[in-house]
């Protein structure tokens, strides 16, 4: 991106995957607008015809030159975020075997393809909801705070 304005922080060959990319961001904060170059044409050699020399790229701008390195910085932790997410979708693909869950609701085992670990499968014995358990995430770090009782006061 070193030949375009500084406020230019993606280019992307969609312009709907431009537009939206530019609403998040004005919704974060740094607000974005989509801005489409215009496009580069030649002459043919052999028929003098004019003709445009590659499909437009749609540029996400930012509106303040200010906003550029911060709005980068968290495409980036997107990006990142969204690459960890299919590594461990990939994983769980191909994952083999089978593992047994138990229903929470009616307290009976089933077995499941090891794919499915992490998900949230319906019950084959009572029809209600229940998860599939992944020994790749722990959630015991995670303080779920306090929970509402029935009334909508906090337990304690």
């Amino acid at each position: 991106m070193a030949d375009h304005d500084p406020r230019c922080v993606l280019t992307l060959p969609d312009r709907r995957a431009a537009e939206l990319i530019a609403a998040w961001l004005t919704e974060k904060g740094f607000p974005a607008e989509l801005v489409v170059p215009p496009m580069a044409t030649g002459s043919s050699a052999l028929t003098g015809e004019t003709e445009a020399s590659a499909a437009p790229e749609f540029e996400v701008w930012v509106t303040k030159p200010e906003h550029a390195g911060p709005a980068r910085a968290l495409l980036e932790e997107q990006r990142e975020g969204v690459a960890a997410l299919r590594e461990r979708e990939a994983q769980r693909a191909a994952r083999t075997g089978t593992v047994t869950a138990v229903c929470e609701e009616c307290g009976k085992p089933s077995d499941w393809p090891a794919a499915e670990m992490g998900k949230t499968e319906v019950c084959p014995h009572c029809g209600q909801y229940m998860d599939v358990p992944d020994p790749d995430e722990s959630w015991d770090d995670v303080d779920f705070g306090a929970g509402e009782g029935e009334d909508g006061s906090e337990d304690e």
